[in-house]
């Protein structure tokens, strides 16, 4: 079952373009700014040779100590895929596994099995919904050394 809503993603041609629309004029705060390739990543969305540069934002009044709820995603390699516009809603659930497994045996559809970050802070796996939709799910791992 669905806890929170957790963000959501616009994949983007232009990062530094869309930086500065987001950021300089409508006003978000940029948490952080990510590059990641390897492993991770590849098994996550099931694509080989992935390069993805990704800003997380919060909205002007949010506390730094709150989640990000946006996500501006600049896919360096491949460049086809996924298409620009919306990429994804994300949801934070609180038993990954539990959760992939009953949503297969609803006919969800998941690129992969929950995969955890190389931060062992998250676990996260994308599904669909019945539009095609990508959906992320994200357990946030309380006791990452003990799992």
């Amino acid at each position: 079952m669905v806890k929170n809503f957790r963000h959501a993603c616009l994949v983007v041609e232009n990062l530094e373009k869309s930086l500065k629309f987001y950021r300089d004029i409508l006003g978000l705060k940029v948490f952080k700014i990510l590059d990641i390739e390897g492993k991770y990543p590849e098994a996550v969305f099931n694509i080989k040779g992935i390069k993805l540069t990704y800003a997380k934002m919060l909205s002007p009044q949010q506390s730094r100590n709150s989640p990000p709820i946006f996500e501006l995603h600049y896919w360096r390699k491949p460049r086809i895929l996924p298409r620009r516009g919306h990429s994804h809603i994300s949801f934070t659930v609180k038993n990954i596994d539990a959760e992939h497994k009953r949503l297969s045996g609803l006919g969800v559809k998941f690129i992969s099995h929950p995969k955890k970050a190389p931060d062992n802070k998250t676990k996260v796996c994308f599904g669909y919904d019945p539009e095609n939709n990508l959906i992320e799910f994200v357990e946030d791992l309380k006791n990452p050394r003990g799992r």
